[in-house]
């Protein structure tokens, strides 16, 4: 009896909660970006990580080394002069959500939400906040998406700087300092 009392208060605590991990395949975050005040270039990063604990502290990382425009020598530019990558490997939001809640959604529930959280870019941190929709796909999976684009603005990073190189680097009348960003981050369940 006193066994089967002591797993049971194990079980109950934190060590036995299991964390929802970000499945890379199936999981984006992209963005468009705009030149010569008419053309459209979708860029997104591969490889985006992280995980939301058991208390609902959600960490997600943006590597800048897995930037993917389609062009090498763009996303090499991007790295290098707007990102800093050197200084700044990766873009990194957090929150904290109401994991519970999601927890006790049925397979198949969807449920639209509010979702404030903190973006850590280039060295500054801005408070963002995100309209998602929250899916629970199976019993250890569950996708998080935006509903609409996040806009993001240059100045408020301190990004301008590395706008104005990419300019004149390829000639361009003008690079948009603001950006929509989507997301779709699909999570699995795993200790």
């Amino acid at each position: 009896m006193r066994f089967i009392v002591a797993v049971l208060l194990v079980c109950s605590s934190a060590l036995c909660q299991a964390d929802w991990h970000v499945l890379a395949d199936s999981s984006r975050v992209s963005f468009v970006s705009v030149k010569r005040g008419n053309i459209a270039d979708v860029h997104r990063f591969r490889n985006v990580a992280g995980v939301i604990d058991g208390q609902g502290a959600a960490r997600i990382t943006l590597p800048f080394a897995d930037l993917d425009s389609g062009l090498a020598l763009r996303d090499e530019r991007m790295r290098e002069l707007l990102f800093e990558v050197t200084r700044f490997a990766h873009a990194e939001l957090s929150a904290n959500v109401d994991l519970p809640h999601w927890e006790r959604m049925r397979v198949g529930e969807v449920q639209a939400t509010t979702l404030e959280f903190q973006l850590d870019l280039h060295g500054h941190r801005q408070r963002l906040k995100a309209d998602v929709l929250v899916s629970r796909l199976g019993e250890k999976r569950m996708q998080v998406a935006t509903l609409e684009p996040i806009l993001i603005k240059a100045e408020l990073f301190e990004l301008e700087g590395g706008l104005l190189k990419l300019q004149e680097l390829a000639g361009l009348p003008s690079i948009a300092s603001e950006v929509p960003v989507w997301a779709v981050l699909d999570f699995q369940q795993r200790p």
